[in-house]
């Protein structure tokens, strides 16, 4: 085999790799744990007054709740 195909194959196989890095990454960087729930962050809203009671039914209506 040429040398130019192993060093293709080489920063082929390291650029795959770090796309795999990045992607896992980005995926954790996405969950639940790290995210507010939604109906929380309307209820901190009812809290501070910035929505009606009203409002908050309404949103624990839509998510099912």
């Amino acid at each position: 085999m040429p040398i130019e195909f192993n060093v293709r194959l080489v920063i082929s196989a390291i650029i795959f790799i770090v796309i795999i890095i990045i992607l896992i990454k980005f995926r954790a960087g996405t969950t639940k744990s790290n995210a507010k729930d939604s109906l929380a962050i309307m209820k901190e809203k009812l809290d501070r007054g910035e929505i009606s009671e009203k409002d908050y039914e309404e949103a624990k209506r839509r998510r099912g709740k």
